[in-house]
């Protein structure tokens, strides 16, 4: 390959990137110079799909609808994104390929596939199909797999973009929904149900619980808790000097991992409880430590700054409503005692 053949495709897809071009249309664009620039019958980009759990056509050239659209059977070229590339010269010669019939109607006679990756993982492959028998040299390969590759990473960046979008669309949605209990209600068992069972549906954890301290005992009994088994729940009392006390300092902790760390009281428990991390943040009122939020989860990526940005919020307001709640009582229990004292000890109104 000369190197104007393989500069200018590289030149027109960096430009399309940087004007901000949808990925589709740049993954389209990459399929088109591959296909002119190496004298292909077509090309063909799949990327993995995480939500439906499969490869999905993201760019095509060259090729007919019926083709693409049609359902890839298992063992067939583009079924699956292969551990490393996939060459095949004539397909005549072949007779092991269970797509080759579909692939001869096309006007395919030689193929060759190639893992796409980013940040050292496959998330896609690129297929490259010619009309006559043919083998691709380790340089046309080589720059098939380096122009696809720069569509595939701008693919992938704007797929985690929308994803951090739409979590944090979530995160928004639930911690206005329970603000919006709070105020409404001084229930305080209905604010924490809500609290425990959002947090555990929009972080994708094991559960979570609301401990609230015991000032007599030094203990965190259950105020409320989700997606824990009871056995769990009832496993013994939770002493607050022994189980991640430095949330007693008013101090958010993460706890990476339950079979080391020394912070964790009922450890065998925990263990057979499926847990493997710990989000535990306090709950504070002016300063002084009322109980804390735990967030409970298996085997998965460190939390990020914001799911404990999210999860903090969340106790910040927990912790407010536990108040407000106690100081409610506390203002209704006085105002009977004063009713009691002036000789009302009936109704209250």
């Amino acid at each position: 390959m000369d190197v104007t053949s393989v500069l200018k495709p590289f030149v027109e897809v960096s430009r399309a990137l940087c004007d901000g071009v949808d990925a589709a249309d740049v993954m389209n664009l990459i399929t088109q110079r591959l296909t002119e620039s190496l004298g292909l019958k077509g090309a063909v980009i799949k990327a993995y799909d995480k939500k439906r759990s499969r490869l999905e056509l993201v760019a095509s050239f060259g090729l007919s609808e019926n083709f693409l659209f049609s359902k890839p059977r298992e063992g067939s070229l583009c079924a699956s994104v292969p551990r490393q590339g996939v060459q095949i010269e004539d397909l005549r010669r072949e007779s092991n390929g269970t797509d080759f019939e579909a692939l001869l109607l096309e006007g395919v006679r030689a193929a060759a596939v190639v893992p796409l990756e980013v940040e050292q993982q496959p998330i896609g492959m690129l297929a490259l199909f010619a009309a006559e028998p043919r083998k691709f040299t380790r340089e046309e390969l080589q720059f098939a797999e380096a122009l696809a590759g720069r569509g595939i990473v701008a693919l992938a960046w704007e797929r985690k973009l929308e994803e951090i979008i739409e979590r944090e669309r979530r995160y928004l949605s639930s911690f206005q929904e329970i603000t919006q209990a709070i105020n409404s209600t001084l229930n305080i068992n209905k604010v924490l149900e809500l609290v425990v069972t959002k947090i555990t549906q929009v972080m994708g954890v094991i559960g979570t619980t609301v401990r609230l301290l015991d000032p007599k005992s030094n203990t965190l009994y259950l105020a409320q808790a989700y997606g824990l088994s009871e056995r769990f729940l009832k496993k013994g009392p939770v002493d607050a000097a022994k189980s991640i006390a430095e949330n007693m300092a008013g101090r958010i902790v993460v706890i990476e991992d339950v079979y080391t760390d020394p912070r964790i009281q009922y450890r065998a428990e925990v263990i057979e409880e499926g847990i493997r991390k710990i989000l535990s943040i306090p709950l504070q009122v002016r300063g002084k430590v009322i109980g804390v939020l735990r967030i409970l989860t298996g085997e998965r990526p460190p939390f990020h700054d914001l799911e404990i940005q999210f999860a903090a919020a969340v106790a910040q307001q927990c912790a407010m409503a536990i108040e407000n709640a106690r100081m409610y009582q506390r203002v209704k229990y006085e105002y009977q005692q004063l009713l009691i004292d002036f000789g009302y000890e009936g109704s209250s109104r």
